[in-house]
């Protein structure tokens, strides 16, 4: 008897944890890991004035420096749930693309001007990272809708070299400046369960930084479909749209970075 007082509640745990799990809503999972590539169709224009007083030349990556308009990049994307309606996730990518071309016109860069004709190197990187706590809200059996707050990471890194003109005289030069942040990001998210194997969900966040000698703002939105032939293991399709802009204030320099990016990604899901 002794034993079977032992036995029971552990017996009785075991019957009782599956439908504790059971009870999240169809439309999220408890565990789950997401990679894959983004096909990112860029915009980037950029300002760099001189510390001098300079102003420079609005530039813009993809047409003065020959950088193609698209890229593919990967993707990683994770996040668990605590309890049956809160969870962490995190989001991050890595942008990186460089060119060569002759100028077709003079730019000034850092207070340095690179004439018509000048042989030109152009390199932008961009990184991002975003982690949220997000709370979800169940509406019926098959729809849940979340608030998520957390923080933004982003890192811009701008790199031109060639043959430039600096106080009168042509020289080569290698300019770069970078920059990177942490700022507050809120997000609200939909999850619409189709059924067992399939879900459609969008998102929209907004990172945003008002002090400091960086500044700015980062908007996503995002539309997107997980089908899962498995039952922890699935692939995702998604459209995603970000509007990046970053102004630095530095004693060394001043500039502003707008960047457009859009495109469709490509994902393999586990899940538990």
């Amino acid at each position: 008897m002794t034993t079977t007082k032992r036995l029971l509640p552990a017996a009785l745990l075991a019957v009782l944890a599956p439908a504790a799990w059971a009870e999240k809503p169809l439309a999220l999972d408890r565990i789950y890991i997401s990679a894959g590539a983004y096909q990112a169709d860029s915009n980037a224009d950029a300002r760099i004035d001189g510390g001098n007083g300079v102003v420079g030349s609005d530039v813009n990556f993809e047409d003065d420096f020959g950088l193609t308009k698209d890229r593919v990049v990967g993707r990683l994307r994770f996040g668990f749930l605590v309890g049956d309606s809160q969870g962490i996730e995190v989001d991050g990518y890595r942008f990186h693309r460089s060119a060569r071309k002759t100028l077709d016109r003079s730019i000034v860069y850092d207070g340095s001007t690179f004439e018509v004709d000048a042989d030109v190197r152009g390199k932008l990187d961009m990184d991002f990272a975003s982690v949220a706590w997000r709370w979800w809200l169940p509406v019926g059996d098959r729809d849940v809708w979340g608030l998520g707050l957390g923080g933004g990471y982003y890192r811009v890194a701008g790199n031109v070299t060639g043959q430039g003109s600096l106080n009168g005289s042509v020289q080569l030069l290698d300019l770069h400046e970078s920059a990177s942040a942490w700022a507050p990001l809120i997000e609200l998210g939909w999850r619409h369960a189709l059924g067992d194997s399939a879900r459609i969900y969008a998102d929209v966040a907004g990172v945003r930084k008002n002090n400091g000698s960086l500044t700015g703002h980062i908007y996503n939105l995002s539309l997107g479909l997980e089908f899962f032939p498995w039952r922890n293991l699935g692939v995702g399709f998604e459209y995603g749209a970000q509007r990046i802009r970053v102004e630095a204030d530095k004693r060394s320099f001043d500039g502003v970075l707008n960047v457009r990016l859009s495109g469709p990604s490509a994902f393999v899901k586990l899940r538990y």
